[in-house]
């Protein structure tokens, strides 16, 4: 268990009514946790749309990627006159959060609160804020996202390969296909071979594209070059756990990204690259 969690909060002016005594309120219950105010809005000559309530530019969250990273866990306070910032400021960030980003929400409609984590938020606490549990979900949100050199060995057969493969857990001395590659859901087999029913395009070719990467990945040795062989683990790794977080959302691909923890631009992007038609997942009823 980690002896203190570093949580940077996000000093906004336009939150300066509430904020601190929202902090004073949630601070009966942050033990272990420490409080590292970040006001960037104060002292510093930045270029901002004039009238803006916000003084601080959209790319300034992901702009701070380095310093931020040294936090265990961010706070980003929104309301409704933050609102589109925080949604601008959210969407600039490439690849989506770098650390975990905890909203506290006031005055927010369930559509923008799902707007928000859709957009890269780890969890959010509704004002009025109960300090049990808003230390719950801090140490929850925490406890989620392991520290780099701490990644614990997966339970699953095919995760623990790959993470063999690229050095992070201890290597065997070959890696066969059978713990490679992860299997597909049975009822994903179904709709592949229905009878008298025809089988997509996309589908086709994405089944066979499968089962190329099984074939390589099977012949894999250690004699390989070690760079060679990262990039086939890797590629057959992202290709099925995309394939089962599309099964499991029925073609939902917002709510895949969001069960698998990642932002959906990074989640369509490794889409577009294997090649990965959602579409095939949708119910019947849906896709015809």
């Amino acid at each position: 268990m980690r002896q203190q969690i570093d949580c940077a909060v996000l000093v906004l002016e336009v939150h300066a009514t509430w904020m601190p005594q929202t902090l004073e309120v949630a601070q009966a219950g942050l033990s272990r946790i420490r409080l590292h105010p970040l006001d960037w809005e104060a002292g510093q000559d930045l270029e901002v749309a004039e009238g803006q309530l916000i003084q601080l530019p959209v790319h300034a969250i992901a702009q701070a990627s380095v310093s931020l990273r040294r936090f265990d866990v961010c706070l980003l306070p929104v309301s409704t006159d933050s609102l589109g910032w925080t949604r601008q400021a959210l969407a600039a960030i490439p690849r989506g959060p770098f650390l975990p980003i905890v909203g506290i929400f006031r005055d927010l409609k369930s559509a923008a609160m799902q707007d928000l984590l859709e957009l890269g938020l780890a969890d959010f606490v509704r004002l009025p804020l109960c300090p049990d549990e808003f230390r719950a979900r801090l140490l929850a949100t925490v406890a989620r996202v392991p520290r780099p050199g701490t990644l614990r060995e997966s339970d699953h057969p095919g995760q623990t390969a790959w993470l063999q493969a690229i050095g992070i857990l201890p290597q065997a001395a070959t890696v066969s296909a059978p713990n490679l590659c992860m299997p597909v859901p049975e009822k994903l087999n179904r709709r592949r071979n229905l009878g008298g029913r025809p089988v997509r395009g996309a589908l086709h070719s994405r089944s066979k594209q499968t089962n190329q990467s099984a074939d390589a990945a099977s012949v894999l040795t250690m004699r390989e070059p070690f760079q060679d062989a990262k990039a086939k683990l890797i590629e057959g790794f992202e290709r099925e756990y995309i394939e089962q977080a599309l099964e499991r959302s029925q073609g939902n691909i917002a709510r895949a990204a969001r069960t698998s923890n990642k932002h959906r631009r990074a989640f369509w992007a490794l889409m577009r690259k294997h090649e990965i038609d959602a579409e095939q997942y949708r119910p019947e009823d849906l896709t015809e």
